[in-house]
């Protein structure tokens, strides 16, 4: 932070000095400019009142007329007649040009070692008349000049400095907490840090900002916490009843062959539903669900698919339903994979608990799709939690599953902006399903 501090101080300085330094040389020079022009209005009206003499005006003024003026007379060759000069000043080149020239006129600066002198020149048919007047008074105005200037740039650039630094540490304060804060977090792993005031301008947008992502990466390290204990609560179970029946197995060798069937049945079972879990802690954990690409299809049609595959692998009917008007098929576009995964959850949790000879069904309404099932429903106080992570209704947690089935539906569905529903159907048993949104609706021949 000190090195932003420095570099906007700097900056500040530089830019004020670069500023007053560019409106110094702008005044010096305008006020060099001003006096030049005063010195020749005052060398002009010295020589009009000299050349207006006529004759007389070729004699040198006595000292007292014109005093702070030097007058010279040239002749025809610009050479000095008679001079009051107490230098002998050279005669420039533009000075010679109006030599014999009646009422030709040049003005020039001549230097002659370290004095400048303003010289003003008039043509004449028989020479030329100079006045000139020393420039040691407009030289040490123009130095003072030159030095308050000076100073004042060093003064405001100083001043601009050190409001910059303030100004750049009231910007800092917030940015150096925000630093501490993250390196807090680095040292100590504690998300829960104290953070600066948010406020409306982009620093203030940036503790919000940073703040924001604080709380995610909270919630987000909840959220792995309780998947770890969860996971690990629910491995506990099957893998017990493992090593339960391994323990029976090996300490009854001799055991009655239906009995060992039994218990390696139920083996088969447990280990079944740990590959199971494994599974959906796999895609749930690894982003799995994330990563896949979106496409348009038809959600009936994937309905379909879903339906066969199960009703295969269950020996169960299930049956499809299509509610479109008119035979229009809805078009959604989401990853073709996850939709039909968030199915074939919902056909297999609803197989799970429906233990009845009746149809599974899969009803499909536009965006909509529900799976409707006969069995016992669902208790009214778990209806609002069926969608979350590992969980189970006491009634079910004697059944195989997971908990996580419905909840990877919902995070399929969410992420491609859906919603999810569970109700119990007043006849008994109950509709699950999400909706999601419709991209267009397509004729489709093929028969509900």
């Amino acid at each position: 932070m000190s090195s932003l501090r420095i570099k906007i101080a700097v900056a500040m300085a530089a830019l004020v000095l670069v500023a007053t330094s560019v409106v110094g040389a702008v005044s010096y020079r305008s006020t060099g400019a001003r006096l030049i022009a005063e010195v020749d209005d005052s060398i002009s009206e010295a020589t009009t009142l000299l050349v207006g003499r006529g004759d007389k005006g070729l004699l040198i003024p006595a000292r007292g007329q014109l005093e702070i003026y030097s007058v010279r007379v040239l002749d025809i060759r610009a050479e000095p007649v008679k001079s009051s000069f107490e230098l002998d000043l050279p005669v420039s080149d533009s000075a010679r040009s109006v030599v014999g020239v009646n009422r030709g006129f040049d003005q020039s600066t001549v230097e002659f070692g370290s004095e400048r002198f303003r010289v003003h020149t008039v043509g004449l048919n028989t020479g030329a008349v100079q006045v000139a007047r020393s420039l040691g008074e407009t030289d040490r105005v123009l130095r003072d000049v030159q030095r308050r200037t000076a100073l004042f740039v060093l003064v405001v650039s100083l001043l601009a400095a050190a409001v910059g630094w303030l100004l750049a540490s009231t910007v800092a304060a917030p940015l150096r907490r925000l630093t501490r804060a993250a390196s807090e977090v680095e040292r100590s792993g504690d998300l829960n840090v104290s953070l600066p005031e948010p406020g409306r301008d982009e620093v203030g947008r940036l503790g919000s900002a940073f703040g924001s992502m604080l709380g995610a990466l909270q919630r987000s390290q909840g959220e792995q916490h309780r998947l770890v204990q969860n996971a690990g609560h629910e491995l506990r179970t099957p893998l017990t009843s493992l090593r339960t029946n391994l323990a029976v197995l090996r300490r009854h060798p001799d055991m009655a062959a239906d009995i060992q069937e039994q218990i390696l049945e139920d083996v088969d079972n447990e280990v079944g539903e740990l590959t199971e879990l494994v599974n959906e802690l796999v895609a749930v954990a690894s982003g799995e669900l994330a990563d896949q690409a979106p496409q348009e299809f038809l959600l009936a049609q994937a309905a379909r698919r879903v339906a066969a595959r199960v009703g295969r692998r269950r020996d169960r009917s299930v049956v499809v339903e299509i509610r479109e008007q008119a035979g229009a098929e809805a078009m959604v576009f989401a990853p073709l994979v996850g939709i039909e995964r968030a199915i074939t959850n919902l056909v297999e949790n609803a197989a799970k608990f429906d233990q009845s000879d009746v149809a599974i069904c899969v009803e499909v309404e536009e965006g909509r799709l529900t799976v409707i099932d006969h069995g016992p429903g669902i208790p009214e106080d778990d209806l609002p939690l069926v969608f979350d992570r590992f969980h189970r209704a006491t009634a079910s947690r004697t059944l195989p599953g997971s908990g996580l089935g419905l909840a990877i539906v919902r995070e399929i569905v969410e992420r491609q902006g859906g919603t999810v529903s569970a109700i119990n159907r007043p006849g008994g048993g109950a509709s699950v399903g999400f909706e999601l949104p419709v991209q267009n609706a397509l004729t489709s021949a093929t028969p509900s």
